[in-house]
Formats: structure tokens, sequence, C-alpha cells
């Protein structure tokens, strides 16, 4: 037997799992001598079978399986996917012809035909190919076996809802008015550390939320605009609606 073809089938057994297909060969040998047939199994066509029939199969050649793209990424859920197709020549004899070859033969064929996976091909091998191989002719066929991939399996991250709940924040009530204590409604209280805004009310009041301040530091500052003065205070700290943070606009009459 020539070597690149035995080279070829070596290197595919180190990449891939053949166990399957071999066994299956194997069985349908089994077959044959539950029929009353005398047969032995081998991967080499110069096999002898000292008086038994010799079922060899031979790997020719291997191809990526057409589809394959069409199952899209391995990373998909489906279990496997196809990977490859492997074409197998099966020979049936030996160096001499044995009465029971063509029995045999047509038994392998319809094992092959119904075996899950394979599927048989229709060329034949030339006169040729079988001087290569420096072996004599003898019956046989070829067909193609699939041989699929497991695909890893990638955990769905599953999103859920989630509530964002603030803490650490303190309430400021405060109340915006003139020198003479008037209210100023439609005061602008900018907080500066985040760029909040709010007015004040009819009344002058207003209300926000601050970051408490951690140890040793201040509750920031706030900027006030009303009518055309503009004036910075350093926030007290928490007040509440009961005891507001009155504020003074300084220069700022009725």
């Amino acid at each position: 037997m020539p070597n690149h073809f035995i080279g070829r089938k070596k290197a595919l057994e180190q990449t891939m799992e053949l166990s399957v297909i071999h066994n299956t060969f194997r069985s349908w040998v089994q077959g044959l001598q539950k029929s009353g047939l005398e047969a032995c199994f081998s991967h080499d066509l110069e096999a002898e079978g000292d008086g038994q029939l010799v079922v060899s199969a031979v790997l020719l050649t291997a191809r990526l399986d057409p589809e394959r793209r069409a199952h899209g990424s391995a990373r998909r859920r489906a279990p496997t996917r196809p990977l490859a197709r492997l074409r197998y020549l099966i020979a049936v004899g030996g160096s001499n012809h044995h009465p029971q070859t063509e029995e045999a033969l047509l038994e392998l064929m319809i094992r092959a035909q119904h075996a899950p996976g394979m599927t048989l091909a229709t060329d034949e091998l030339s006169s040729s190919w079988w001087l290569a191989c420096g072996v004599a002719p003898r019956p046989a066929f070829m067909l193609e076996a699939c041989v699929s991939e497991m695909v890893e399996q990638v955990p769905l991250v599953q999103v859920r809802g989630h509530s964002l709940e603030i803490t650490g924040l303190q309430s400021v009530h405060g109340c915006v008015v003139a020198a003479d204590a008037t209210p100023l409604p439609g005061a602008e209280i900018q907080l500066v550390a985040t760029g909040q805004v709010v007015h004040s009310n009819n009344n002058g009041v207003f209300h926000l939320q601050v970051a408490a301040p951690g140890p040793g530091r201040t509750h920031g500052l706030i900027r006030i605009r009303a009518r055309g003065v503009e004036q910075s205070f350093e926030i007290p700290g928490p007040t509440t609606t009961q005891q507001p943070w009155l504020i003074h606009l300084e220069h700022l009459g009725v």
C-alpha cells in the first residue's frame, strides 16, 4: 500500500475520533461471520486471510463537510455540527479469488446503505489506481462517512433587572430671600459638584439631594442666581422642611 495513504490515515486518526466508524466496519464483518461466511477485517489491502475473506477498509480522501458553514459558528447551541466527509474503499477478497466474495460484497453494500451517516459512492477506481497500489484489482465499492464534532456549549448570560437604590444621600431644604427677607421665586440653585439645577418656587423654597460627605469633608457648594445677582454658599448640612436653610442674597433688595 502506498505510504501517502498510510500517512494520511494516521494524520486523521491523530486529530479526530474515528472509533465509531471503525467499529461499524468491524460489526459488518461480524455480521458476515454470523451469516456463515469466514471473514476477517483489515485496514490493509495487502492483508492475507489464510483462506478467509479479507474485508479491507482503506481511507482514500477527506474533505470539509459543505454543511459545516450552513450550521454557522461552533459556538451555537446545537450539540454537534458537521466536520468532514471521509471517503473509504471497502474491498473484499485477497490475493486469490474466494468463492463467497460476491455474496459478502453485496451484504456489505446493503449494510452500508442503511448505516447512519454513510452514503454509497457511485464512482469506481480505475485499473491504474490498483496498479499504483501494487495490488491486484478486486471487488470493491466506495462510501462516504460523515464525521461530526462536538460544539462547545457556551452558557447563556441571563440579564436580570436590577433596581438601583442610591444610599448616602441627604436632603437639603432651603429658602432664598432678598436682603429684606422677601422670598425670591424662580431663583436658580445649582449644586456645584454635580451641576444639578433646581429652581425655587413661588415662596422661594427649593429642595436638593446631596451626597453625604466623608469624614472631614464639607457638604459642598451651591451657586444661586437671581435678578442678575450670583452668589455661592457652602451647604451647612442636612436640613428639613420644618427647619429650612434660610439663604439671604446680599446686594439684592426688593
